[in-house]
């Protein structure tokens, strides 16, 4: 019986570090990325804040794909439009969009 409650924390720990810090940690690298590539850090923060609430953790973590010399904004959502994944676009593209003129939160 002791090792079912173990497994069940064990579970429970495991859920809440793949809810919660995962998506946190994805955010956080896709924002000083796209500082790095030369967006300011108010709408990267937008950006990757938005990327963060609406997309799954498992399409955050693709995002990691992008790494590399991105150069732009420009740069960053033709590569995202390249993974052929069409939610990341479409929240990609609206977040960028939104961020970069001041309309997105």
């Amino acid at each position: 019986m002791k090792w079912l409650i173990r497994l069940a924390v064990l579970a429970g720990a495991l859920f809440l570090v793949w809810r919660f810090a995962v998506p946190a940690y994805a955010g956080e690298r896709l924002r000083s990325a796209m500082i790095d590539a030369g967006v300011q850090e108010n709408v990267a923060g937008c950006i990757s804040g938005r990327m963060t609430r609406q997309l799954s953790t498992l399409q955050l973590l693709r995002l990691r794909e992008l790494e590399g010399d991105k150069r732009t904004l420009r740069d960053w959502v033709e590569a995202v439009e390249r993974m052929d994944d069409r939610d990341l676009v479409m929240v990609a593209t609206a977040s960028a969009a939104l961020c970069s003129t001041g309309l997105g939160r």
